[in-house]
């Protein structure tokens, strides 16, 4: 606020200065300079408080240990805006810094909007673990035509009856270029503390992936994983219904 009572004294001045006003006009230039990083700091900040309380409120919520278990507080939102993109908005200058290219051309989510019932706190620490990955595990691939590329993408489907007759699923990708997880490693990467044969070289304590399937299976739905031509698919398919389960 006292930078932008300095500005709007500059811009006074400017008004009545009877030269050619060019300090004035320096001094103001830099100063809307700094405003603009002030404010974008404080929309970050504000991003950054959003987050942390979302996820303080989510992890630490007391009916989570009345019950012993995580439990659900379901609401209607909007897939996109709520959940996946404000947690794509704190991991993508990471990704940018590490040559990560987010790559959702192919996939449904960022031009549909998807309207679900779920609890938002789990469902986004959900996307917060498979981006924290894809910052970790990415890596560059050559395509079939020889160009190499490095690059996340994230998307949904609908699979009709996925859940019996009448009940359709809707499956949430989140995909990384790179080497594929070994065929014996796969029906292990969602147990408790398994950490896989990366495990020297990249830091983590085998617990994310863990509390990513359990935060899927009390909305009724399942998780897993898929090797891919050009990498690996992590994936959560939850009911399509109102209600979960």
């Amino acid at each position: 606020m006292k930078n932008i009572a300095i500005e709007q004294l500059f811009l006074k001045q400017l008004s009545e200065e009877p030269n050619d006003g060019s300090v004035t006009t320096d001094l103001l230039k830099e100063l809307k300079e700094v405003n603009k990083g002030l404010t974008e700091e404080l929309e970050n900040i504000g991003k950054h408080y959003s987050n942390t309380s979302l996820f303080l409120e989510t992890l630490f919520r007391r009916s989570h240990f009345d019950h012993g278990r995580l439990t659900l507080r379901t609401k209607t939102c909007n897939m996109k805006k709520d959940v996946v993109q404000p947690q794509l908005e704190r991991y993508m200058e990471q990704f940018e810094n590490s040559g990560i290219t987010v790559d959702d051309r192919l996939s449904g989510i960022p031009d549909e909007e998807v309207i679900s019932v779920v609890d938002i706190g789990l469902i986004a620490q959900v996307y917060a673990n498979f981006f924290s990955n894809a910052l970790k595990y990415t890596e560059e691939v050559v395509m079939h035509w020889g160009e190499k590329r490095k690059y996340m993408s994230y998307g949904h489907e609908v699979i009709r009856d996925f859940f019996g007759s009448g009940r359709d699923g809707i499956k949430y990708n989140v995909f990384t270029t790179g080497r594929h997880i070994p065929p014996e490693e796969r029906s292990k990467i969602f147990e408790e503390g398994y950490r896989g044969s990366n495990k020297t070289v990249m830091p983590g304590t085998g617990h994310g992936l863990t509390f990513v399937k359990n935060a899927v299976e009390i909305h009724g739905g399942i998780v897993g994983y898929e090797a891919t031509p050009y990498g690996n698919n992590f994936y959560f398919i939850i009911p399509r219904s109102d209600e979960p389960g």
